[in-house]
């Protein structure tokens, strides 16, 4: 069996952090690569299974094979250097805290004319 890997993701926000999780059961921690470059966010992974059944007239192995990859735009106020990103039973959770915001963005005020 071979074709893409089904990973559900699914994006929480709070006033300090963005909790990133991403099922992929039948996947183990290794086969898993997270990777930033510039504000993207790319999760990769690979599912390798091997049965192998011995009988006295017959042997056979079957292999599955799938693969997913996934790319994120991060938000602007992702503290980059603090990201930290944990592994168990098949969900990858990333915790992307927040920064804190000082002195607060410009606010540009368009003006709003009606249509000839």
């Amino acid at each position: 069996e071979y074709g893409p890997l089904q990973a559900r993701v699914g994006l929480r926000a709070t006033d300090t952090a963005y909790q990133l999780t991403v099922e992929i059961p039948g996947v183990s921690e290794k086969d898993v690569s997270l990777d930033i470059s510039g504000d993207t966010m790319t999760i990769r992974g690979e599912k390798r299974q091997e049965k192998e059944e011995k009988a006295k007239d017959y042997y056979r192995i079957e292999r599955s094979y799938g693969s997913f990859q996934r790319v994120l735009s991060l938000p602007e106020d992702v503290d980059q250097d603090t990201i930290k990103a944990t592994f168990k039973n098949g969900v990858l959770t990333v915790t992307m805290p927040r920064k804190a915001v000082t002195g607060g963005a410009e606010v540009k005020q368009i003006e709003i004319t009606p249509a000839p």
